[in-house]
């Protein structure tokens, strides 16, 4: 009998280091999950809302668009000035000066004078500005990492533009 209860009391001991094993992998399973999630919520939240405070801005010269249909006569003039995130984009743009101009020259050109009125009023020529400016700064801007290459990953963006001295002129 003393055999049968040294054999119940190691069964009952292996048992018993089994079952604080599995709890102890439960556990860490557990607070594994948790850290996880908390993690992946903050990048989404950080994906969601890049960096849309205003660091800097950068002014652009006035721009002369004429429209490429030799029937329409006039030309359309603005200044803008576009809102960035970081002084990185600031520097960055002004070195792109000569791109953003032609691109966005380019791209009015073949618009009505009627129809860049008409966009400036509803404000989707600022949102058309604003957009091609970030196509430009792309992922052309760099970032120094961090030692290990933690953390998120920092959107580089033109945040607002703002277009004022708008004028249209249509000879008569």
């Amino acid at each position: 009998m003393a055999d049968e209860e040294k054999k119940s009391g190691g069964l009952i001991k292996y048992l018993l280091i089994g079952i604080g094993v599995l709890s102890i992998m439960i556990l860490s399973s557990v607070v594994s999950i948790y850290t996880y999630k908390t993690m992946m919520d903050k990048k989404e939240a950080a994906a969601e809302n890049p960096e849309t405070t205003v660091k800097d801005k950068i002014d652009f010269e006035e721009f002369s668009i004429y429209p490429l249909d030799p029937k329409e006569k006039g030309t359309t003039k603005f200044k803008f000035t576009a809102e960035v995130n970081d002084t990185k984009v600031k520097n960055y743009l002004t070195t792109k000066k000569a791109t953003v101009r032609d691109n966005i020259t380019r791209k009015m050109m073949l618009f009505k004078i009627q129809d860049l009125k008409q966009a400036y009023q509803s404000c989707e020529l600022h949102t058309a500005i604003k957009k091609e400016l970030n196509d430009i700064i792309g992922d052309n801007i760099k970032e120094e990492s961090s030692l290990l290459g933690l953390g998120v990953k920092k959107k580089f963006l033109a945040v607002n533009v703002s277009i004022y001295d708008f004028t249209t002129i249509i000879p008569e």
